[in-house]
């Protein structure tokens, strides 16, 4: 079983500012597994960058208290302190290159800040270069780069100490959809790679879905529910997660026919969900030819969640009732979970 190497426990952050106090997070309970890719989403203002910035200890909890590996951050001493950040990498939305300096230099400024000798920052940024695909752009400056390019550079350079946690701050959101793709098929190799913990800060379920395995919903200061990412998709329990999780999969009818069906009777409107081998069985098929009821498929859509097929379908039977759920039975029976609409 995993360790757990980030909690949050009980912790609130008030700022005050002009004589006001505002409360960013708000009695935060959570915790991060080493190797996880745990998402935090939230809309802007959420908490999400408050919560990124106590990791790190940038700032620090009004009340509660945050864990790295089982060491509280609060009232330790600053080498502790400096070695726990040792072993945390940041990733910035904008990058934070230094434009005066090579891509090279850009990458090795960790290890000179450590005191490392010339012979082996040759060698760590050489390798992480190559890692990132880049190793011809080492003499390069930033502004001869590309967007993708840049985020490339930065995280060789939150990977230069060699950290065990990855922090990522909307790291992709100031690039194209495809250029997402790539860094964040990197950060999954890195993940894979190296086994380092990664916390990705969002406001994109899109992202979420292709890489996390856990995520945080935020909202408010809150965490309003976490979990499996799987899970969330298939079953949000919160408005605010099934906001999100409709923004990527498109599952809900207009209310128009949603009404429309509801006054022809007798039918039924279901909401079906299929997981894993169930997306891959022809169970409404089987449906239809086994049992005296009528099928109307309003809706279809399948998607892939860390590599297990996750579709949805929204259907109306229509028969006599004890057909109709004589037919909801054989459904549950065969692993589907269903729900009305």
């Amino acid at each position: 079983m995993s360790q757990p190497v980030i909690r949050f426990n009980a912790v609130s952050k008030t700022f005050t500012r002009k004589g006001e106090s505002f409360l960013a997070l708000d009695n935060v309970n959570l915790t991060i597994n080493q190797g996880d890719i745990f998402g935090v989403i939230g809309a802007s203002g959420a908490g999400k960058s408050t919560l990124l910035r106590l990791i790190n200890h940038l700032e620090a909890p009004t009340e509660g208290d945050v864990l790295i590996n089982d060491l509280s951050l609060q009232g330790i001493s600053k080498k502790q302190l400096n070695q726990v950040k040792k072993d945390i990498g940041m990733i910035f939305q904008h990058f934070n290159l230094l434009n005066s300096r090579t891509v090279f230099h850009n990458v090795a400024i960790p290890l000179i800040l450590q005191g490392r000798d010339k012979a082996f920052i040759r060698e760590r940024v050489s390798e992480l270069l190559a890692f990132v695909n880049l190793s011809d752009k080492a003499e390069s400056y930033p502004d001869e780069l590309s967007g993708g390019q840049k985020q490339r550079v930065g995280i060789a350079r939150a990977l230069a100490t060699n950290p065990s946690i990855l922090l990522c701050d909307e790291a992709t959101s100031a690039l194209d959809p495809h250029t997402t793709v790539q860094i964040l098929l990197l950060l999954q190799e890195i993940n894979r790679r190296y086994g380092i913990t990664i916390v990705l800060i969002t406001h994109e379920m899109s992202v979420v879905q292709k890489i996390c395995h856990k995520v945080a919903v935020m909202a408010n200061g809150q965490v309003v529910e976490q979990g499996n990412v799987l899970e969330l998709f298939g079953q949000p329990k919160d408005s605010v997660t099934a906001s999100f999780v409709q923004s990527v999969i498109h599952d809900r009818l207009p209310e128009q026919t949603v009404a429309r069906i509801k006054q022809q009777s007798p039918s039924r409107a279901l909401r079906l969900e299929f997981v894993g081998q169930t997306a891959q069985q022809p169970i409404v098929n089987r449906l239809i030819r086994e049992y005296p009821v009528e099928v109307n498929i309003l809706f279809a859509n399948m998607s892939e969640i860390q590599s297990t097929i996750l579709g949805f379908m929204i259907v109306q039977i229509s028969g006599e009732a004890v057909d109709i759920d004589a037919a909801i039975r054989y459904l549950h029976d065969a692993g589907v979970k269903i729900s009305n609409v």
